[in-house]
């Protein structure tokens, strides 16, 4: 006996319930009913002003902007996710299994040279490690970025925020001035000024922690990292600022990634942290000037039981020289500069 087609699915563990095309079709023409209702409400209201500007419907105003506002975002959103779900839809499964494969090629860096293939395919690679010559020794490191990222949408935020809330002051303003007072309006940019505020706030405190303390540059004598063996560090922080405390570590962290129901997620867990012996001051404070830069020369050994880089299809073991700080005036900071090490006898 045939069943009923669902309109609707639910999870359960690694499938989904019910027929997937009814879903992924209704999700798309949800969206795209969505991105139409957005056309035609902006179509209409700006129609509106440009035949009948004198009529007091959809004249001017609060409602006016807030119906802009609201079909603008109502497009974008519909549009986006139009596309985006005709796209997973069409796609065929040889295309999602090769899409899957890619990633997982992504995920596997490789590695260059070695005479051993099966273990160098788990080996990262060391390309992007050492195009960068240093000044003082053999190589630059390069900073791992992602620090940006919140200060970037923070701003984002704030901008596309204070602009509405600017739009709706001079909106309210001429509504007081013309004696048409709008005072559902005027309440409501009290807690727009106040998420403004916050908003606005919050934006400084990540670019003060950003660009209030100077880039920092770090060099090494060699790579890849071997175990049992020495290697010289040079770091250099420019700026001006004056750091209570300063540490240059060399962390070793476990990754694991792995399938929770329906999602992917990834663990990441601290094994070892090897702190380097700074050389040159004799202790904290140290300075750091615009016109000289504070240079410090440090030095760490590597165990000889440590385990080398790794990485898997799930798994992953993985090497950061960090930064971390802490100056006056200024928030504590913590830059990271991925290092690879290699097991002995693999060059």
């Amino acid at each position: 006996m045939p069943k009923w087609v669902r309109l609707w699915g639910k999870k359960r563990g690694t499938r989904m319930s019910g027929w997937w095309v009814v879903g992924s079709v209704s999700e798309a023409a949800f969206f795209g009913a969505l991105f139409l209702l957005g056309i035609a409400s902006l179509t209409i209201v700006v129609t509106w002003q440009l035949f009948w500007p004198s009529s007091t419907i959809l004249s001017i105003g609060f409602g006016f902007w807030l119906m802009v506002i609201a079909s603008c975002s109502f497009i974008l959103i519909g549009i986006s996710a139009f596309i985006l779900q005709i796209s997973q839809t069409l796609a065929s499964p040889e295309m999602r299994s090769a899409l899957v494969d890619r990633a997982k090629r992504e995920h596997q860096r490789r590695a260059v040279g070695l005479a051993d293939k099966q273990e160098a395919k788990n080996l990262p690679s060391l390309e992007n490690l050492m195009d960068s010559p240093g000044v003082r020794l053999a190589y630059r490191l390069e900073l791992q970025r992602g620090e940006t990222t919140p200060l970037i949408l923070s701003a984002l935020f704030v901008v596309a925020w204070n602009s509405m809330l600017a739009i709706l002051f001079v909106l309210a303003i001429q509504n007081h001035l013309s004696g048409r007072s709008d005072w559902f309006l005027t309440v409501l940019l009290v807690p727009f000024t106040a998420v403004s505020f916050f908003a606005t706030r919050w934006f400084f405190r990540l670019f003060r922690k950003q660009s209030g303390i100077g880039p920092t540059a770090v060099e090494i004598s060699d790579l890849p990292l071997l175990p049992g063996r020495e290697y010289q560090v040079y770091l250099c922080q420019y700026g001006k600022a004056v750091f209570d405390q300063l540490q240059l570590s060399l962390v070793t962290f476990e990754e694991s990634t792995f399938q929770q129901g329906t999602d992917v997620r990834t663990e990441r867990v601290e094994v070892a942290r090897i702190v380097s012996q700074i050389e040159g001051p004799d202790g904290p404070p140290f300075i750091a000037d615009r016109e000289k830069p504070l240079e410090l020369d440090c030095r760490f050994c590597l165990p000889d039981d440590i385990m080398h880089s790794f990485q898997g299809q799930h798994n992953a073991v993985t090497w950061k020289i960090f930064v971390e700080g802490s100056a006056r005036k200024w928030p504590s900071f913590c830059r990271t500069f991925p290092v690879v090490v290699y097991p002995r006898g693999a060059l």
